[in-house]
């Protein structure tokens, strides 16, 4: 069982290894050394060119320790490490038959996107002047919709009129501008900060789908895909809106970062610099991770209700199909 402290590791050429007594060694890159109980740890995050022994990635799996390694100035994505799941084989099988039938994945699928409309609404309803009845008709037209794609429509088209509300919330500041999502990469202060809460919290949907035994890579609302994690990114999706909100806090209501803070790359990209980094991550892991988490257990819930309810009662010759109903 993995502890709640966090490690972030934001200097080229230091190096981690495993050291005695169950303890993780961070060697500078001065040859300072300093160590941290794994057992107390449950984050490891890693900025750019850090070391790491097979010793440590090894330890760290078997502790349950999330690691995920950031790129500091380039557009590869983040990497998370993990812990294959060797139980909950039964599961994982159903898992793959709701994904393989159309109408079961649907039903799933429908789960997601209701639960991302419902995050988005409650934004909307604490930041916008009045309520946006569009809102609500997307929410009563799920149940409707008979296929992924039109599934996708509405909900694309609902992110669209959030991100519209977020733009106009964002005039209100006189520090930073939201010009629209933009991302690989990010093209203004708010988009890099959203984007990097958005990894942070797929890694920690990773660790979620991984726990509870589930392939993270068949989900529901996202197809397949060889490079994507599709169960984490469907996990993530009511929790943007909450990330969204957390963000605009930070960044006009506590005013924790300020413009100079980050810088842009020749590509065009805005990143948080180190030292902004070294104030946003204690704020993450004091309160951005866990505003993130609810919304993603919520719907990992519901998710293993509706594989569970079809596990328990799978359908033998003559008996009549089970299928989890959306709201």
């Amino acid at each position: 069982m993995s502890g709640n402290l966090a490690l972030v590791v934001d200097q080229s050429g230091a190096t981690l290894e495993k050291g005695t007594h169950d303890t993780v060694v961070l060697i500078h890159a001065d040859g300072r050394r300093e160590r941290v109980g794994l057992r107390t740890l449950g984050s490891v995050v890693l900025h750019g060119d850090v070391k790491l022994s097979t010793g440590l990635l090894q330890a760290l799996a078997a502790n349950g320790v999330a690691l995920t390694a950031l790129a500091v100035r380039s557009r590869t994505p983040a990497i998370g490490f993990s812990r294959l799941p060797h139980r909950h084989v039964a599961l994982r099988h159903q898992q793959h038959l709701v994904f393989a039938d159309p109408q079961r994945r649907l039903e799933v699928a429908r789960q997601v996107v209701w639960a991302k409309l419902e995050a988005m609404a409650e934004f909307a309803r604490c930041h916008a002047p009045q309520d946006d009845p569009d809102q609500y008709r997307a929410m009563q037209s799920v149940a409707a919709i008979s296929d992924i794609m039109g599934l996708m429509g509405v909900e694309g088209a609902a992110t669209a009129k959030h991100f519209a509300t977020l733009e106009a919330l964002y005039l209100r500041s006189d520090l930073f501008r939201f010009n629209g999502r933009s991302r690989q990469p990010p093209l203004d202060e708010v988009n890099a900060l959203m984007s990097l809460a958005y990894t942070l919290a797929q890694g920690q949907a990773t660790q979620l789908a991984l726990h509870a035994g589930l392939d993270v890579q068949i989900g529901f609302l996202h197809a397949l895909h060889r490079d994507r994690e599709s169960l984490a990114l469907d996990l993530i999706e009511p929790a943007r809106a909450v990330l969204d909100d957390w963000v605009h806090d930070l960044l006009t209501a506590r005013r924790l970062l300020q413009p100079t803070m980050f810088s842009r790359c020749d590509d065009g990209a805005v990143r948080l610099t180190q030292e902004g980094r070294k104030l946003f991550y204690p704020a993450w892991f004091r309160d951005g991770f866990r505003q993130a988490q609810q919304p993603m257990r919520q719907v990992l819930a519901k998710i293993l209700d509706c594989l569970r309810r079809d596990l328990h009662f799978a359908p033998t010759s003559g008996s009549t199909q089970v299928f989890c109903q959306g709201r």
